[in-house]
């Protein structure tokens, strides 16, 4: 694992298990195994290090469901396919799940404004395959896509983080 990862991998461990407010700089470095210098080399802050971490994180869920979603045309299957890759994601990466919706869904929370956008995309790709099941009589055209796909995420990502904290 190169330096970087190890530094994305430590903080997420860390964050997961104490809240970002609790960790600090050298806390990452000590469990990543790195000097001071090389954390500051691949991020200016750790603001910027949480903010890389979550989205690259989205990116690689993003990506993830993606794939599933695009190996079929039928749009019951690909929202079948959206909720199963999300959870499975999400139940693979335990510690990711938990920083996601601890510190980004807490009330008041200061990422909210720079997550908003990624997450408008995320919500907005599923409202996509949601819009084909109206389009094909599968949903009900009265139906609110937009809400409908973030109930989707809510509820998967949240029985994600049931089974991280207390088991299956």
């Amino acid at each position: 694992m190169d330096k970087k990862s190890k530094i994305l991998a430590a903080a997420t461990r860390a964050f997961a298990r104490h809240g970002y407010e609790s960790v600090s700089v050298d806390t990452i470095v000590e469990k990543a195994g790195v000097a001071k210098g090389t954390f500051y080399y691949y991020f200016k802050s750790k603001e910027d290090l949480f903010l890389s971490l979550i989205g690259t994180g989205i990116d690689h869920l993003s990506e993830h469901m993606f794939l599933e979603a695009s190996k079929t045309k039928d749009p019951a299957k690909r929202v079948s396919s959206i909720i199963e890759s999300q959870y499975f994601y999400f139940a693979k990466n335990k510690d990711f799940c938990r920083v996601l919706l601890s510190e980004i869904w807490q009330f008041g929370s200061k990422w909210k404004q720079k997550y908003a956008p990624r997450r408008d995309q995320y919500i907005l790709s599923r409202v996509e395959a949601i819009n084909d099941g109206k389009k094909s009589g599968l949903f009900d055209q009265k139906l609110d896509s937009k809400i409908s796909a973030t109930a989707i995420f809510g509820m998967v990502a949240t029985s994600a983080l049931d089974s991280a904290m207390y088991g299956d």
